[in-house]
Order: C-alpha cells, then sequence, then structure tokens
C-alpha cells in the first residue's frame, strides 16, 4: 500500500476545472462586523465561532456575538479549540491566548510571546512553545505545570495531530507523552526556501507547505518526499485537512487534493480563501479574507455561473437549453453554456419549448420563433406570446398579450384540430388563428385525455373541445382570473396572483388550500409545472404537490438571488437565476434539526434551580425563561412556539431568546414549547406561585373572625353610643329640669314669706310715723326689686350691670329694715365691662341674702357688707365680705332655734353651682372663708366666686 501511495504522489496531478458548489455568502450585510475571516470551528452543543479581524465570534444561526476585552493587543487571531470544561479558545496574532468562560472573554496568564505560534490542547493540558521550551499548562487549574526542554531557539513551527507534538526548528522534533521520541533532519533546502511553514495531516501523515513555494512535502514513515504543486500567481494562506482530503487555501481560490487519484480542483476562483471546515451535520464553511464566510449545504449541489442572467429552461433530449434576459438561447454542454441563438431585439426569453413530434424548438421573445432540429430560425411571428404548449403534431397552442389561440406548425400533416383552426378567423399567411380575441392572454395548458385546451387571460378563464365550442368556465358563477396553468394525467391545475390554487378535472373546479406553514406576504413568486407548484419566498425554495398536498423545502437561496424558472429532470433540480444555473439532486431535503434548550431560568432577576420552581413565593412573580435556540443552517426559518397553561399557542422570539413573563399572579404554571410544530416533543416548565398570605385560609379564616368581631364591636360600641347619646339627653333634660329648680329655689329663697312680711312691715312703720317720702321710695324699690326677680326667672344669664341694680335694690330695702346700721359698698374692677359680661341669674344675691341673714342680723355693732368685682387673668372674680358673727356661732344660734334646720341657701346654691359646671362646661368655683381675729373670734366671712370668661 505505502508503495503505491509513494508512486500515486510522484505523478503529475491533473487540474480540473471545478464548478463551484452552490454556496450562501454571509458577510456584513449579514450582521457579521468584518469580511476578514481566518479560523472557523464548530464546538460541542453546535455553536460556530468564527476567528475574524474584529475579534472572536459565535453564530448561533441568526445572529454574531463578538467577545473582546479591555487591553487586548490585537483582536485579530486564529486557531479556535475547545477544552474539555467547555471553554472556547482562540489566540490573537500577537501570540496572546485567550478564552471564554461564563460568556466572559479572559486571558491567559502566560510568559511573554515570542510570536505567532499554534497552541495545542491534548486532554486536559495546554501546550504553547516558548523560546526554547514547551510549557505545559494544567486546564483545569490553568496553571504552568511542566517545561519540555527543547534545546534550540531556531522554532520555525509547531503542530499538533492527536498526541504528538511536532516542532519544526533546525530539526524535526517529534514529541509524544510530554517526551522527546525524535529528532529528525530536514531536506536541504527546507530551511531557505521554506520561511512561512504550514503543516496538515494527510490519512499517512503531514502534509508540509509554506505560504510562497511552488511544491510541498510529504512526511510519512520519517521520510520527507517532495512534490510540486503548480501553482501559479498565487499564495498558500493555508492547509485543512476537510472530508479526508487536503485543501490548499489560496489568495486565487480554495484546492482540493486527492493524491490518490492524482487529481486536484480549485473553487472559488479568484477569492482570498482563509480556510475550510467540514460540521457534524456534514455542511461545510469557508472563511475568506475580503468576502466573509461561505455556507455550503454540499458540494453536490451546483452553482454553474454565468454572466447572462438566465430566465426559461427546457429539455432537448439530454441537452438542456436556457433563455436569457437579453434575447438569447443557450445550451449547457460539459458544465458551460454556449450560445446556440440571439435575437435582434435584446427582449427577454420567457419561454423555451422542444416539440418531440415536430423536434422543433420554440421560443417566446419580443416575437415568436421557430429554430429546426439544426437550431437555425426558420419562422418569426410578430405576436408577443407569453405562454405555449404542444396540441398535437401539427397545432400549439399559445397566449398572448392581445389574443390567444392555435399556431400551425405542420403544413402538410391532418390533425383532428383542422376543424377548430379553420372554424376561427385565420391570419394571412401568418399560420395561427385567434380563438380568444380582445383579452389578454397570459398561460395555456392541453388537456390530452379529454382533448380540450384551456386560456387563461384577463377577462377570465376559457376552454375549448373539438367541436369548437369556446366557453367560459366559472367558478362559482364568478369569472377566473388566472395567471398559470399546467396539466397532468387528466387534470388542470390553476394559480392566480393572490396564490389561490385551483384543480379542474372535466371542467369541475375544486379549491386547493394553500400550505399554511407560508405567509403569503413573504412569496416573492410560484413557477406551476405539471401537478408541482415551486413557490420562491425571500429565502427559500418550496417545492407543493397539488395531487397529494406535501410540501418540501428544496434548497436556502440568497437574497441576492432571483429564481427565474425550475424544471426537473433525471431526478435533479435544475434552477435558472440571474447568477447562473443551480443543479441539485432531488431528494428528500434534510432540513436541519435546529436546537433548543432552557439554558437557566431567573426568578426577580435571580437564577433558580428547577426543583425550587414549585414553592415560589407572591412576589417571585416576574419568570424570565432564557434558552439557546441554534439553527445549523444559517438563517434558515423555524417555528418556536409557546404557550402558557391552555392558552393559544404564541410565537417565541429566536434573536432575543428569552421569555420574558413579568407580574404573574398566584397559581400553577405550565410553559410548553414546541419547534416546526411537532406536538409530540415539546419541551415544557412548570412552576408554582402561592398564593399571598392575605389570600391563604389561616389568614382568611382569621381575617373573617376579625372582621364578625369588629363588626360585633362596632354594633355594641354604636349601641353604646345611643344609649349614652340618650342618657346625655336624658341628663340634660333633667339637669335643664334641676337648674330651673334651683332658680325657682333661689328666687323662691329671695321671694320668701319672711323677706315680705320684714318689708311690709317697714312699709307700715314709715306709713304710721308718716313718713311719706320714704315709704314712696321704700314702696318703689320694693316694687322694682319684686319686677326685676320676676323678669329674671325667664333668663339665664344676666349682664352683671343688671345683677348689680338688683343687688342695689334688695340692699337698700335691708338697709332700711336696720335702721341704718348696716353699710354696703359695690366696687367694681374699671377695666370689666359690665354691659358685656354676663354672669348667672340670682348667682350672688342668695350669698348676700346668706351675709345679711346670718352673719350680720345677729351683729350688735356696726355691720358692714362689701361686694367687689374683679378681674384677674381671664377670670370674674367676685367677693362678698361681711364683718358679722361668722358661720360657726350662726349654725349654732340655728341649731337652738329649730334643731332640724337646713341651711337653704348653701346647700342650694352648692347643688346650683354643680349643675352650672355642668350643663355650660364651665368651672365655676366657689370659696367661703371664716374670718377670725388675733384673738381667735369670728369676725365675718368672705365668699368668693371664680367664673372664667370665654
Amino acid at each position: 500500500m505505502n508503495k503505491i501511495f509513494l508512486v500515486l504522489i510522484l505523478v503529475f496531478i491533473q487540474k480540473l476545472i471545478g464548478q463551484n458548489p452552490y454556496y450562501n455568502t454571509i458577510d456584513k450585510s449579514q450582521g457579521l462586523l468584518t469580511n476578514s475571516v481566518y479560523d472557523i470551528f464548530e464546538d460541542k452543543d453546535n455553536f460556530m465561532w468564527f476567528a475574524t479581524d474584529k475579534g472572536l465570534c459565535q453564530f448561533n444561526g441568526y445572529t454574531f456575538q463578538y467577545f473582546s476585552q479591555d487591553g487586548m493587543t490585537s483582536k485579530a487571531g486564529s486557531c479556535i479549540k475547545q477544552d474539555a470544561f467547555g471553554r472556547i479558545w482562540y489566540e490573537n496574532f500577537d501570540g496572546y491566548l485567550y478564552y471564554v468562560e461564563k460568556n466572559q472573554l479572559k486571558k491567559l496568564n502566560q510568559n511573554k510571546s515570542i510570536g505567532y505560534f499554534k497552541y495545542g490542547i491534548i486532554q486536559n493540558q495546554l501546550y504553547i512553545i516558548n523560546k526554547n521550551t514547551v510549557d505545559i499548562y494544567d486546564l483545569k487549574t490553568l496553571s504552568l505545570i511542566k517545561k519540555i526542554e527543547l534545546n534550540t531557539e531556531d522554532n520555525k513551527y509547531i503542530f499538533f495531530s492527536d498526541n504528538t507534538i511536532y516542532v519544526f526548528a533546525n530539526q524535526l522534533i517529534v514529541i509524544h507523552d510530554d517526551h522527546i521520541q525524535q529528532k529528525i533532519d530536514l531536506p536541504k533546502d527546507f530551511s531557505e526556501n521554506f520561511n512561512s511553514i504550514l503543516v496538515e495531516k494527510t490519512k499517512n501523515g503531514l502534509l508540509i507547505g509554506s505560504k510562497f513555494s511552488n511544491y510541498c512535502y510529504l512526511f510519512s514513515n520519517n521520510q520527507f518526499i517532495k512534490k510540486e504543486l503548480n501553482l501559479e500567481n498565487t499564495i498558500v494562506q493555508n492547509l485543512s485537512w476537510c472530508n479526508n482530503k487536503n485543501w490548499l487555501c489560496t489568495t486565487t481560490g480554495i484546492i482540493e487534493m486527492d493524491y490518490e487519484l492524482g487529481t486536484k480542483r480549485t473553487f472559488f476562483d479568484g477569492t482570498n480563501i482563509s480556510y475550510i471546515y467540514k460540521t457534524k451535520n456534514n455542511n461545510y464553511w469557508i472563511s475568506t479574507l475580503t468576502e466573509g464566510l461561505f455556507y455550503i449545504e454540499d458540494f453536490d449541489t451546483q452553482l454553474i455561473s454565468s454572466q447572462e442572467s438566465l430566465t426559461t429552461l427546457c429539455f432537448k433530449n439530454e441537452q438542456l437549453i436556457v433563455g436569457t434576459k437579453n434575447d438569447k438561447i443557450l445550451a449547457l454542454k460539459k458544465k458551460q453554456f454556449k450560445t446556440i441563438f440571439t435575437g435582434k431585439d435584446n427582449h427577454q426569453m420567457g419561454q423555451v419549448f422542444y416539440d418531440k413530434l415536430s423536434n422543433q424548438l420554440y421560443f417566446t421573445s419580443s416575437k415568436f420563433g421557430v429554430l429546426n432540429s439544426e437550431l437555425k430560425l426558420t419562422k418569426e411571428l410578430p405576436i408577443a406570446v407569453k405562454s405555449v404548449c404542444a396540441v398535437d403534431h401539427k397545432y400549439i397552442a399559445f397566449a398572448a398579450s392581445s389574443s390567444s389561440g392555435l399556431i400551425k406548425t405542420n403544413e402538410n400533416s391532418k390533425s383532428e384540430w383542422d376543424l377548430v383552426y379553420k372554424a376561427f378567423i385565420e391570419l394571412k399567411n401568418l399560420n395561427y388563428n385567434n380563438i380568444v380575441i380582445n383579452a389578454k392572454g397570459k398561460s395555456t395548458a392541453f388537456d390530452s385525455i379529454n382533448k380540450t385546451i384551456y386560456f387563461a387571460t384577463n377577462n377570465g378563464l376559457f376552454y375549448i373541445g373539438q367541436n369548437g365550442l369556446l366557453s367560459e368556465l366559472k367558478y362559482k358563477n364568478t369569472s377566473l382570473n388566472i395567471t398559470k396553468l399546467s396539466y397532468e394525467k387528466g387534470k388542470i391545475y390553476a394559480c392566480n396572483g393572490d396564490l389561490n390554487l385551483y384543480q379542474i378535472n372535466k371542467n369541475i373546479i375544486s379549491e386547493i388550500n394553500f400550505p399554511t406553514i407560508i405567509q403569503k406576504d413573504n412569496v416573492e413568486k410560484t413557477i406551476l409545472k405539471d401537478r408541482l407548484l415551486f413557490i420562491i419566498t425571500n429565502k427559500y425554495i418550496f417545492e407543493y404537490d397539488l395531487s397529494s398536498k406535501k410540501l418540501k423545502q428544496i434548497i436556502h437561496i440568497n437574497s441576492n438571488i432571483e429564481v427565474n424558472d425550475i424544471i426537473i429532470k433525471n431526478n435533479c433540480y435544475y434552477i435558472s437565476t440571474n447568477r447562473g444555473l443551480i443543479i441539485r439532486n432531488q431528494e428528500v431535503y434534510n432540513r436541519s434539526n435546529p436546537t433548543f434548550v432552557i439554558k437557566h431560568i431567573t426568578v426577580n432577576n435571580q437564577v433558580i434551580k428547577k426543583f425550587k420552581l414549585n414553592d415560589l413565593s407572591y412576589n417571585e412573580n416576574n419568570i424570565h425563561i432564557i434558552y439557546r435556540f441554534l439553527s445549523p443552517t444559517p438563517f434558515e426559518e423555524h417555528e418556536l412556539l409557546y404557550k402558557i397553561n391552555e392558552s393559544q399557542w404564541q410565537k417565541a422570539d429566536v434573536l432575543n431568546p428569552e421569555l420574558v413573563l413579568n407580574s404573574l399572579n398566584h397559581g400553577s404554571y405550565t410553559i410548553e414549547f414546541v419547534l416546526n410544530s411537532d406536538f409530540k416533543n415539546t419541551t415544557k416548565i412548570h412552576f408554582k406561585i402561592n398564593r399571598p398570605f392575605w389570600l391563604q385560609f389561616p389568614f382568611i379564616f382569621g381575617a373573617s373572625l376579625t372582621i364578625l368581631a369588629l363588626l360585633y364591636w362596632l354594633y355594641r360600641s354604636n349601641i353604646k353610643k345611643i344609649q349614652k347619646r340618650n342618657q346625655l339627653i336624658l341628663d340634660k333634660i333633667n339637669l335643664e329640669k334641676n337648674v330651673n329648680q334651683t332658680k325657682l329655689k333661689a328666687i323662691k329663697s329671695q321671694m320668701n314669706p319672711h323677706f315680705f312680711y320684714n318689708a311690709l312691715n317697714t312699709l307700715q312703720s314709715y306709713i304710721l310715723s308718716n313718713e311719706k317720702k320714704e315709704a314712696v321710695e321704700y314702696l318703689s324699690k320694693f316694687s322694682n326689686l319684686t319686677r326685676t326677680i320676676l323678669e329674671m326667672t325667664e333668663k339665664d344669664w344676666i349682664t352683671i350691670s343688671d345683677e348689680i341694680k338688683t343687688l342695689a335694690l334688695y340692699l337698700d330695702i335691708e338697709k332700711a329694715r336696720f335702721e341704718g346700721d348696716l353699710t354696703y359698698t359695690i366696687t367694681i374692677d374699671p377695666s370689666i365691662d359690665t354691659e358685656l359680661i354676663k354672669i348667672p341669674s340670682m348667682l350672688i344675691q342668695p350669698y348676700v341674702e346668706n351675709a345679711i341673714k346670718h352673719g350680720l342680723l345677729h351683729k350688735k355693732e356696726e355691720k358692714i357688707l362689701t361686694i367687689e368685682f374683679l378681674k384677674i387673668e381671664n377670670n370674674l372674680i367676685i367677693k362678698i365680705d361681711d364683718n358679722g358673727i361668722g358661720r360657726v356661732k350662726s349654725n349654732a344660734l340655728n341649731k337652738i332655734k329649730n334643731k332640724n334646720h337646713q341651711s337653704f341657701a348653701t346647700d342650694a346654691l352648692q347643688n346650683r353651682i354643680s349643675l352650672l359646671n355642668q350643663y355650660t362646661n364651665k368651672n365655676i368655683s366657689i370659696e367661703t372663708i371664716d374670718k377670725y381675729t388675733i384673738t381667735k373670734q369670728a369676725s365675718g366671712t368672705t365668699v368668693i366666686i371664680k367664673l372664667p370668661l370665654e
């Protein structure tokens, strides 16, 4: 085997013209920050990583996430790897290593860099070449644990293959299990011509190249074998081992090397390629330094580029015929286009159609043309034909801008349609007739089983049979505005601009539902061929089988590709576009399986473990579900739906992978996610938010009891208040009654029989002694006093002035009775307004009467009574002072005269004061002072009445 290998690699490798595979470009227009990409990597979770001129980024199929940190010497780098702990590593072009951990970029604490040399990861150890050593770091602790001495500083390159390390210095140093196993001499011219070494593994060893050399070395079995590359005007940027083949990434394309077959193929000629990578899903990524990234679903899907914009397609036996936008017809030969016809009007080719019966090629452009078997133009008709279809060996049906009808293609033969052709007006010398006139034809189809021709026009859908009768076919008594017609196996299929689909079977129309998974707003074009409707959206081409109602996604297309026509031949799709021809195997489309994983859940912005989700408190009601969504195919449309409990399914955001549920009410929740309507496989999240304590049974029960108790207490309090209010009203009534009674008693005291008897005796004495003047004055005072007292019975409060007048009348009458022995004085503080300040009626007089009756009456010497009105602070002070015998001696005399004697005035007045205080809410106070001489002899009494002034 080795001998055969050596022979094969020495054979001149034949250069093949590699046709580019169909690819999608991902560049700055799709979110990439730069079109300069150096390296590609797919991690364990199927995320793609790219090392770019702007740093390291992660791609989830839709968006790019960039990682950087302050103080980086350079963001541009390469050599992306992943360690066993899930960290993503890359090295910038200054030779410093960085890793992504917990979504943050961190720098490795390493020795000073000696330049950009690739690092390696073997098991749980990290290997970095230094000046004369290979430094080994423990990936768990990220600490330097060991050094492998190289004993040389002439390091040119380091390469890691499985568990073996190759160091290219002045010798090839082979390291295994952290020990130098051998040192191998390099070829003689190696050091001189291989200044920029590139190394990659092969099936049997190493491929060693140089950026600027036109040859390489194959290293196998400790031997270097030189091999010419036959490269011209290019620089090798990188080497790659992909799909069990070596690839040269150059400034002018990428070259696939197959040493066993002795061939090489060049792709993307003229493009500056940096790397090629094959994913776990068997797709390919190619990075470039000027055009971003190329995504290749598979290398079998080809894109044959063309300088012409390709429009319509048909097959002439096994040869593909293509119409263009600039009035040309091309033939595909050996994957290259050859022009077979050029029109004169530079008009777009609308349709090319090959008729096997006549072996002629028909085309529609500004005119209708016919090419014979030798592809020579034999006929041109001045009609703008939109659609043609074969009827038989003599006629073809057409739909044109102004009319629709039959074109005669064979003058000599006979046809079942001759009568129909002759029944309508035949234009002189033009070999076609007009069956439908004054209507813009759009499409035509022939039902070969039911012998019916259909014409779709702007005025409706018409049909004609061999009986020559033209009729309009309506649906629900309404004309149909059909734009496309096709035929297969006795059925006509129709489509209009509103994407309404119909099936016509023996002139019976039935409607076909448009696939619901496709939004009509995203549809840019439809192409109807036989029973297949090709639906072109802004991202995909779908195939919809109108018979079986099955939908299949054919291919993802770039936004800069305009699809014009699709046909199927030999189990392949042929797709004409503005960029060329796409050829793809007609296989079941392997739609990529997206990845959906719940990353974590936060409650009130705090990450929470799943087992705690069933016991959330009432205020832990802001739930954020952060998920991870990955599409292996870039920008492929996937439908992610979610629902909460039994609500309707809603669309989840795949670009911003977070479901925000704020201010949730208490209760049990089930959040369910489903991908692409696969309801058998859903992802569920359960959590429960407990009721707040005030809605829980113990609290509700306790609160209910409290409320009931409160209501009962309020009820009882209300009853008590009502009772108290009623009692107060009753007390007030009683108080008023008592006050009135005390007032009447005071009046009765004033006007008692003794007073009247004494007064009348005094008046009688004046009369008997013929003292007329004194009698008249006394009688006048007596009558005034009586009238005043009676008037007071109607008043509760009187002015001080009125009270003084009453006192003066009373004292004058009493003074006459004492025959001049009684002297009284009434003094008033000048600050007292006697006309404004009021006092209770009959308040002072009873005390004055007591002073005379009990104090002064029994005194033998001069009798003196003094009444003072003072204002002290905000109080009215009334002093009633006498020089009588005192209360003690007076009480003794009263007891002698009447053992059952009770001082009416004292008790009545004290009771009245108490009642007044209750009734008026005032604090009227009475103070009685017994006066004594130095020898302890009673010398009179002083009564002090204190009334607060408002």
